[in-house]
């Protein structure tokens, strides 16, 4: 007798990467300026190679994940935030620099949670899956 019982597979109708993103993601095809009142505490997604989620000026409390849905390798997803602000991401921050999930190293399913900790100081990364690169 077989350990394995036959015809026991899940299956993920969209790929197992759709599994990895919240049921409620936002999915935008076009550039993006999140709101804080609206999307605080949302799921943004997106396919397109070239896509940039623009912040907004940092409020206390709130929260953003961020998702890239393209294929492996061929779609670059930058988060910017506003020119008096910051993404504080390995240890440091810099005013009005992007994160950035290059084209070269993105995977399905890479993701970036922001949290607005301090105020009015820097976005803080919360967690993170796969690689993203602070802007020169």
């Amino acid at each position: 007798m077989s350990v394995f019982s036959r015809n026991k597979f899940t299956v993920y109708p969209n790929g197992v990467a759709s599994f990895l993103v919240d049921i409620n993601a936002s999915v935008k095809t076009e550039n993006y300026t999140v709101i804080i009142g609206t999307d605080s505490g949302s799921t943004i997604a997106s396919l397109l190679d070239g896509f940039i989620a623009t912040l907004p000026s940092i409020a206390t409390g709130n929260t953003v994940t961020f998702v890239n849905m393209a294929e492996d390798g061929t779609a670059e997803f930058s988060i910017s935030p506003a020119a008096a602000d910051s993404i504080t991401y390995d240890g440091s921050a810099v005013d009005n620099k992007d994160l950035i999930n290059t084209k070269a190293t993105s995977k399905k399913g890479d993701s970036v949670t922001l949290a607005s900790l301090d105020g009015t100081v820097s976005w803080q990364v919360v967690a993170a899956r796969g690689i993203w690169a602070k802007e020169a």
